[in-house]
């Protein structure tokens, strides 16, 4: 893979200003909220057994020696029953066991109205044998009033509608100040911009040179560095309702299963370029994205090879991985065999689900970690910037704790604020052979993966909350600081039950930063950008995020730990297409936004 030498723009920072009003739609409410009491979720099928408290966290700021073993400070809290978001999708499953139903619907982070809370849309699904207009299965909107309380707004914001939603993804496409959301659908996808006044406006997007797509997750991005977020959508496979159920030849009796990708033909991806003027270009089938047929679920965007410019990676379902390596002016090039992602260790195809991106042994390139089907590990690919990536899902411990489970949304974040990332996947499997007594799991536990030094992940799960020793059908995942407290929290969708909201309740090391972006000659909000930061002479490497997980979209402010240190020695911002920015000697504060070849305001 090329490498292009970037310019170095340096500027020291200095007068800086506490604010309590952010500047330029930022508007937050810098107070932390106090935790509220919360009931667990109804419980569904088995529950493992409650493990010892664990140890106090390491603080990479304080203490030289990492403690041996796997003690965890990790702990997630349900607080659904008393957030107000009451939300189940609908159409799956159902008995007739449509293909559809498998997926389940996605969830997006987002905030709204620009008040500083983040906010939460679900998409809801529908079956074509009872629609969901005849039930007012609606899509779901909610509005943070802070302190973990929830109102729908679905329909004064102008979303509460029906269809076969799937996947979203949220962006500023028109650089306006408010993030703007899409829906990808097995029936259509949708767009819709942001008002600033609370209300959605639908745009009408350009017609696809695949008609019949079916579409799941999506990211936004710039990949051409014109200063405009494009629109990159997976599409999965050639299927109608007309096919109806499958089955599987289980004994003693037949069981009814959802169709399968195997021996269904792939759908090209679909790539959407912003003109700049409200309105986007579909160039799927002019462009190298067209020439592929995979099956795709997952998507994540960043600068994989460390050249200045945006890549796409691609988790497909049954058929190679997909890295379109970009090349400049709208060009790229399809590179995953010879980078190391496109199969599994053992050279094989896996089931790609979802896709998480992350720098998660701190030698400063991003990793990749994709969920696989049952009995396939999940792949860790460790990146090494130009030279591409090698797996190392065994080395790190993941091949034995994932090998039995079945993933879907997957999330890096550093939920202790330790300075490694930590791992949670929602597991979930597609079949229900429950009835056939075999040694199977339908509903499955979903797993939290604590970084241990960047040296291995250990399965804490069962000592880091109720939540999490309780199994369910998990499907997407998304993050974000929904308490604005600075660690981040977890939204779970699952087959047939509530969406759950989980508060990170972690021990967490003292001190951290929210690092917001704000582009000027870059995209206003400038998604799969890295950020690097230097703490008492360590380089620590973030992103903001752009697609990840499964059929869903993350908040985009970046967090940092940053222990007891008082003052950060250097930021550094890589502006895709541009220059690398660098900023130094910043005080410690709460938040932090940083506008463009500008100036930075901090917060407390």
């Amino acid at each position: 893979m090329e490498s292009n030498s970037s310019t170095i723009r340096t500027r020291i920072a200095r007068g800086w200003v506490a604010v309590t009003l952010w500047l330029l739609c930022l508007g937050c409410d810098e107070t932390a909220t106090e935790p509220s009491p919360a009931a667990p979720s109804a419980g569904v099928a088995h529950v493992i057994p409650e493990s010892p408290e664990a140890a106090p966290i390491w603080n990479p700021f304080e203490d030289d020696v990492k403690p041996e073993g796997p003690a965890s400070a990790l702990r997630f809290t349900d607080v659904t029953r008393t957030s107000g978001v009451e939300f189940i999708t609908y159409g799956s499953p159902s008995p007739e066991h449509y293909m559809t139903e498998q997926n389940g619907s996605g969830v997006a982070v987002f905030d709204l109205d620009a008040d500083g809370w983040l906010d939460l849309f679900l998409p809801n699904g529908s079956h074509p044998d009872r629609p969901a207009e005849q039930v007012a299965a609606t899509h779901g909107l909610y509005r943070s009033l802070g302190e973990w309380s929830f109102e729908d707004v679905a329909a004064s914001a102008g979303v509460a509608e029906t269809g076969y939603g799937m996947g979203c993804a949220a962006g500023d496409f028109n650089s306006d100040g408010f993030t703007d959301l899409f829906l990808a659908g097995y029936d259509r996808n949708r767009l819709w911009q942001n008002n600033g006044d609370g209300t959605l406006s639908e745009v009408e997007l350009p017609a696809s040179p695949f008609p019949d797509r079916w579409s799941t997750s999506a990211a936004f991005a710039d990949l051409d560095a014109d200063g405009f977020l494009d629109l990159y959508v997976t599409n999965y496979v050639d299927y109608k309702f007309e096919e109806g159920a499958c089955f599987t030849q289980h004994q003693p009796h037949p069981v009814m299963i959802p169709c399968g990708p195997l021996g269904r033909t792939g759908q090209p991806d679909s790539l959407l370029r912003n003109k700049g003027n409200g309105t986007f270009d579909d160039v799927s089938e002019d462009s190298v994205i067209g020439q592929f047929r995979g099956k795709g679920l997952g998507v994540s965007i960043a600068d994989f090879n460390e050249d200045g410019l945006l890549d796409i990676y691609v988790a497909n379902d049954t058929t190679e991985n997909l890295l379109f390596v970009n090349e400049g002016e709208f060009r790229f090039r399809e590179s995953g065999l010879i980078n190391g992602v496109a199969f599994g260790a053992d050279g094989r195809a896996r089931s790609g689900m979802g896709v998480a991106c992350g720098d998660c042994n701190g030698d400063g390139h991003f990793d990749l970690l994709v969920t696989n089907f049952q009995h396939e590990p999940y792949d860790l690919f460790v990146g090494s910037g130009n030279s591409g990536f090698v797996p190392r899902n065994s080395e790190m411990g993941l091949d034995r704790v994932t090998r039995p489970m079945l993933g879907f949304g997957v999330c890096f974040s550093d939920f202790d604020l330790d300075g490694d990332l930590d791992l949670f996947v929602a597991n979930g499997h597609v079949w229900d052979l429950s009835t056939l007594n075999l040694d199977y799991e339908y509903e499955m536990t979903s797993q939290l993966l604590l970084n241990d030094r960047g040296q291995r992940f250990l399965d804490v799960s069962s000592i880091s909350g109720d939540w999490l020793r309780m199994a369910r059908v998990g499907r997407a995942t998304a993050i974000g600081d929904l308490d604005n407290d600075g660690d981040e929290d977890l939204v779970v969708t699952s087959l047939g039950s509530p969406v759950a909201l989980l508060r990170n309740d972690s021990t967490t090391a003292k001190g951290n930063v929210s690092v917001q972006l704000i582009g000027i000659d870059a995209a206003r909000d400038p998604r799969g950008v890295r950020v690097d930061m230097q703490l008492a002479g360590r380089w620590v490497t973030r992103r903001v995020t752009s697609g990840d997980s499964f059929q869903a979209a993350s908040d985009y402010r970046v967090p940092f730990a940053t222990g007891n240190l008082a003052r950060i020695d250097t930021i550094r911002i890589h502006w895709p297409g541009r220059d690398v920015e660098e900023l130094f000697d910043i005080p410690v504060s709460r938040r932090l936004t940083v506008i463009e070849g500008r100036f930075a305001l901090s917060g407390p």
